[in-house]
């Protein structure tokens, strides 16, 4: 298969190294020419500085790397061709935008594929599994924590669209529901354009709680999920790709000594064969676009993902819940 990469900034550069890898990639596209230049000699595969000039070339499909500001024009031009596409999160930097693009997508009957990537991290699918199985009890309330500093790379938006709609995306598949209401707080810290601190709260169908800590701030990367279920909890790391269930049981103990309780631990760590998300992510497109299933995270999903981060990022100016 032939697939084509559209922006080869920091995002694209790793979807051309995949794809290379899987041998797929067959061009790569970017404005500045000396960045098409090398990473097109990099890969060995022809550059273009014009996507119609690639797109000339019949791709069977392409994946988009450029600032989320430009997509909703660089995808109608893929689109239009009847290429299929899969492009990075954002799939807009507006419902609107996001809206229009998937019905672009329908009425030229395109497949569509959006890049949330945490869906791809093998421990979200071994969560799902293990919430389905039931053995853990209910889901009661999921939080998360996604905080890194600031990342020169985005220029276009804050955190609650750029982090935040990871783990909205994430919730929203485990919890297989769509959030009710959302209420957010936070800012820019260093009175920029755009936030980048911020802490989301959803309210999901069955008094199911989501809470997302984001932010631009913390001198170090931290990646991590956790389910508090009616009889276990489950603590994900994103980065390590480790999964742990813990469970106790409350011991008898002395009513006089308050400082001693026992409790009785059970731990079970799960084996997770490490993947990159990425390459996951590429395949399930590959194998959507042969028409072998539909893609794990598919225009709608994305349109969903970033109806709740507009609605987050609502809330959070105006100082009040949103209800969807």
């Amino acid at each position: 298969m032939k697939i084509g990469v559209v922006g080869v900034g920091s995002m694209g550069q790793n979807h051309a190294r995949v794809l290379n890898q899987m041998g797929h990639l067959c061009a790569v596209v970017d404005r500045k020419k000396e960045v098409a230049k090398k990473t097109g000699e990099k890969h060995d595969v022809p550059w273009f500085t014009d996507l119609n000039d690639m797109l000339k070339k019949k791709p069977d499909a392409v994946t988009v790397a450029t600032p989320a500001g430009t997509h909703i024009e660089v995808c109608r031009e893929i689109i239009e061709n009847g290429t299929a596409l899969l492009v990075e999160k954002p799939i807009a930097l507006s419902l609107k935008n996001a809206e229009r693009l998937l019905r672009l997508a329908e009425d030229n009957d395109v497949l569509l594929a959006v890049g949330m990537i945490e869906r791809h991290n093998p421990v979200v699918s071994s969560a799902k599994k293990i919430l389905e199985e039931g053995d853990v009890g209910d889901l009661i309330t999921i939080s998360s924590k996604r905080v890194s500093s600031f990342p020169t790379r985005v220029a276009d938006m804050g955190v609650i669209h750029d982090l935040a709609i990871h783990d909205v995306d994430v919730m929203r598949y485990l919890i297989g529901e769509e959030p009710e209401r959302v209420f957010a707080l936070g800012g820019p810290f260093d009175q920029g354009q755009y936030e980048d601190h911020a802490n989301v709260m959803l309210y999901f169908p069955g008094d199911i709680t989501g809470v997302l800590e984001v932010n631009w701030l913390t001198p170090h990367k931290v990646r991590n999920l956790s389910l508090t279920c009616s009889k276990d909890f489950i603590e994900i790391d994103y980065i390590a790709q480790s999964l742990v269930v813990s469970s106790s049981r409350l011991m008898e103990y002395d009513t006089s000594n308050l400082f001693d309780i026992p409790l009785e631990h059970n731990i079970r760590k799960y084996t997770v064969k490490r993947q990159e998300p990425l390459m996951k992510e590429m395949q399930d497109f590959v194998e959507a676009v042969r028409g072998e299933h539909p893609p794990l995270v598919d225009g709608e999903d994305g349109m969903l993902s970033m109806k709740v981060v507009d609605a987050a990022r609502r809330s959070m100016v105006q100082g009040k819940e949103v209800t969807f």
